[in-house]
């Protein structure tokens, strides 16, 4: 029997982590056991949301008795019988006291003891950078005892290398294998209609100068949709902190277009209610991009490119940068193509959705064939 041990902690607010976090859920039950935690400081709707059953759920007060209920098991089990854990969805970056001194815990404490009673350690779907030095090294020391460190972009694995992570390898963002088994139609999303999904910075940390272009390359992106044919708007958030700048989009654009404000966040269970009602996604969320295809809304990605590599690197990685807008450019003229390409462009990423599929699985079986 495979017992798999699974880091729950997240970011509860964001419906992209529940998308990433379920996903990877839903596939790793074909493949054990799964044991997950439910501490007290995670929210009873995020566990609903991820789907968590009853037998799955370990209700752990602290962060030790979660280890203990691993070492427990580790030691007890019987011969035939695999321990694994995973963790490390999201994002990593920053350079935070509080981070550098969990690496060095995990990684000097904890992980070695995990290892000493057979436990396999798993980091997977993680984009990292940018990070502090400090970072840098207390993450290179906590790599030192994981098995398998696998990263979701390029950037973030040429980082790792370069900060001495060596054994860091290459897999897709994992919410490719949400909904994995649905068979995707060629859109049906015909009429001009929009969703606009955006933050106002690329991290969480104000930043006015990219605010500032990212409204107004809004701007001409949509008047210039408006030219071909009326446009019909729906603002709404993934994230709890985007809801203000939301609210803000929609006072701006409400007395110019058709508008229309969402103002609860969207969340897995009612997110094809909106995305399969709209041809456009504009947005600069990750999993609002790799969320809302999979029901016909083709994203358009609208960000700094050159800074925002946590999402320019992923297109390019899968060579979909045609749906990106820099918001340091002027022209908008590939969005002509986008409008006459559309059904080949949403073709693309079902076939791309496929053959990122293929890969997670496969370094999923790698995994637990070792």
């Amino acid at each position: 029997m495979n017992y798999i041990y699974y880091q729950t902690k997240t970011k509860f607010i964001n419906t992209g982590d529940a998308l990433i976090n379920k996903a990877l859920l839903d596939t790793l039950r074909e493949y054990g056991k799964l044991q997950c935690n439910c501490s007290k400081e995670i929210p009873d709707f995020f566990i609903n949301e991820l789907g968590i059953e009853d037998d799955e759920k370990i209700y752990a007060n602290n962060e030790l008795k979660f280890v203990l209920t691993i070492l427990k098991r580790a030691i007890t089990k019987k011969k035939e019988d695999k321990i694994y854990i995973f963790s490390g969805l999201g994002h990593n970056f920053g350079g935070s006291p509080k981070k550098i001194i969990r690496n060095l815990i995990t990684g000097l404490i904890i992980f070695p003891v995990y290892r000493l009673f057979g436990v396999r350690i798993t980091r997977i779907g993680m984009s990292i950078g940018p990070i502090t030095k400090a970072l840098g090294i207390s993450e290179r020391i906590r790599s030192w005892t994981i098995n398998n460190y696998i990263v979701r972009d390029k950037k973030s694995l040429d980082l790792c290398h370069k900060i001495g992570i060596k054994k860091a390898k290459l897999c897709p963002d994992l919410s490719w294998i949400y909904l994995k088994n649905k068979t995707r139609d060629v859109p049906l999303n015909k009429d001009n209609s929009i969703i606009i999904c955006l933050r106002d910075s690329m991290f969480d940390t104000e930043d006015i100068t990219y605010r500032e272009k990212l409204v107004n390359k809004l701007d001409g992106l949509l008047k210039k949709m408006n030219e071909k044919e009326k446009i019909k708007l729906l603002f709404m958030y993934q994230v709890e902190e985007d809801k203000d700048f939301t609210s803000e989009l929609y006072n701006r654009y409400s007395s110019i277009y058709d508008c229309k404000l969402e103002e609860k966040q969207i969340r897995l269970s009612n997110a094809e209610k909106y995305y399969s009602n709209y041809k456009f996604n504009i947005s600069n969320r990750m999993h609002s991009i790799l969320f809302g295809y999979k029901y016909g809304s083709m994203p358009l990605v609208l960000t700094d490119l050159k800074k925002h590599t946590k999402i320019s690197q992923t297109l390019t990685d899968n060579n979909i940068e045609e749906i990106a807008f820099d918001i340091n450019a002027e022209s908008n003229n590939k969005l002509d193509n986008l409008y006459m390409d559309y059904i080949d462009i949403m073709k693309k990423m079902y076939k791309v959705e496929k053959n990122n599929q293929g890969k997670i699985i496969e370094e999923l079986n790698d995994i637990f064939e070792k």
